[in-house]
């Protein structure tokens, strides 16, 4: 189309189709490219090692690169233009710096604004994003503003990738895939006062440190704010109660020890790398109550209902006691690589998988639990190990009670009642503690005595309980 390589140049309402570039400048500046259109072609615009242009009111459409491409450029603004169909609307890479993007739109695009090799500086601001698999993306730059955009209808809103010191401010996400990701080791951004409707994740931060997320709403979105790492650095953020999730407050402790939460109603709760603390007669409403790396920790008397229930990820010695949690899109409590944990007196109904999970989780106590109407399982093991399961109720599920690649478990003394399958176990547990203490009572299975003796109820071809009981609660 147009190449420059001198310096205040006015390139005003062109056409060009179908070229590789429609204007290229190199190693120039103080030029303004305005109202001119280009289709097709690899980069509408291109700006190398040029300084303190200005690009205002261009369109670029179905540029295969880019619509406009600055590299190694600083100090230009890109203001009111327009990129439809692009692979990058917007793409600054090598050391661009200092560019000021305003009142943009990028509609169509892969990505609307991409940023990358160590780009700083620059600022994006008061622009609207449709329908982009990914509508901002910042990749190993640093120290950029991110404020006061629109973005809808796209895969992703925001992502950060290893970078650092950037600044999120008073953007609107609506109708998101994921509204703002922060990942692979991003430390020291600013999420500030960002709004976010109406979509599958709000905040998404994982294996990224000391980021600080302040004032930030989301509003219906299925998982408000998810955070999750390889390395305790991972947890290390900070997270207010000014961030809320559909009017509630989110509580996120980090590495804290002997604090006690009591009455209080959370959109999101997280314990990660503590001790000794208590979560009581509380509830959480949107996310999940979350206990992660942490000890000696007593949750006792919630109700996490009608979201995604409790998760326990490599935390032993902790007391789960007497809560609720029904009616989530999972399961009702979740295990992972936890052990040690007294899992008692919950009740777990109606919950999209399990009512209790347990996943490569050892020696753990489950007892006098109620896990009812769980579509998949009423209690799971799977590679979970030396567990006793006793005194619980379980009712009305998929599968009442299922040990899979299980082995020292004792199940004993529980109710399972009109479950589809009452119970599966691949080898290697007990289902009674003998004459004494006897085994389980079964609502498919009729025998006579408390515990019976000389009819077993088998479980599968191998597996038994010697000793079922006659009677619901026949050992009372």
């Amino acid at each position: 189309g147009i190449y420059g390589g001198s310096k205040g140049n006015e390139i005003r309402k062109n056409v060009f189709v179908d070229n590789v570039h429609g204007i290229f400048l190199n190693g120039t500046s103080g030029n303004t490219l305005e109202m001119n259109q280009e289709r097709g072609g690899y980069c509408g615009i291109v700006l190398l090692a040029s300084r303190e242009n200005t690009i205002r009111g261009n369109v670029a459409e179905g540029s295969l690169l880019a619509g406009m491409l600055l590299n190694t450029s600083s100090k230009n603004t890109i203001e009111g233009s327009k990129a439809e169909g692009c692979a990058r609307g917007i793409y600054l890479i090598t050391d661009s710096q200092e560019n000021e993007m305003e009142g943009n739109s990028m509609i169509d695009c892969g990505y609307g604004v991409l940023l990358e090799k160590s780009s700083m500086a620059n600022m994006i601001r008061r622009c609207n994003f449709e329908n982009a698999s990914t509508a901002i993306a910042l990749n190993s730059v640093s120290k950029n503003l991110v404020q006061n955009n629109s973005v809808s209808n796209s895969t992703n809103g925001i992502a950060l990738f290893s970078s650092t010191e950037n600044s999120i401010v008073e953007n609107s996400l609506v109708r998101l895939g994921t509204g703002i990701m922060v990942s692979e080791s991003s430390v020291g951004n600013i999420l500030t006062k960002n709004k976010i409707e109406e979509s599958g994740s709000g905040i998404v931060v994982t294996d990224s440190s000391a980021n600080k997320l302040e004032g930030n709403v989301m509003m219906a979105a299925r998982w408000g704010l998810y955070v999750d790492g390889s390395t305790e650095e991972s947890f290390d953020n900070q997270i207010p109660e000014s961030n809320q999730i559909n009017g509630e407050p989110i509580l996120y402790l980090y590495g804290r020890s002997n604090e006690e939460i009591s009455g209080r109603n959370f959109g999101h709760l997280t314990l990660a790398f503590c001790e000794n603390c208590t979560v009581l007669d509380s509830s959480v409403t949107n996310d999940a109550l979350f206990v992660h790396s942490s000890r000696g920790c007593r949750i006792q008397d919630n109700v996490v209902s009608n979201c995604y229930g409790m998760r326990l990820q490599a935390s032993d010695d902790n007391e789960i006691v007497g809560n609720q949690a029904c009616d989530n899109r999972y399961s009702g409590i979740l295990l992972v690589e936890s052990s040690g944990n007294l899992i008692g007196e919950n009740t777990l109904c109606r919950n999209e998988r399990d009512g209790l999970s347990l996943v490569e989780s050892d020696s753990n106590m489950v007892q006098m639990n109620t896990a009812e109407a769980n579509k998949d399982t009423g209690i799971r093991l799977l590679s979970s190990n030396e567990t006793e399961i006793t005194g619980n109720s379980v009712i009305g599920n998929g599968v009442g009670i299922g040990l899979n690649e299980s082995a020292g478990c004792i199940v004993y003394r529980n109710n399972l009642i009109e479950n589809e399958v009452q119970a599966k176990d691949d080898g290697g547990n007990l289902w009674d503690w003998g004459v004494l203490k006897g085994g389980n009572y079964w609502s498919d299975h009729s025998c006579q005595g408390n515990p019976c003796h000389g009819q077993p109820k088998w479980i599968g071809e191998t597996t038994a309980d010697y000793y079922p009981f006659g009677e619901r609660d026949g050992w009372i």
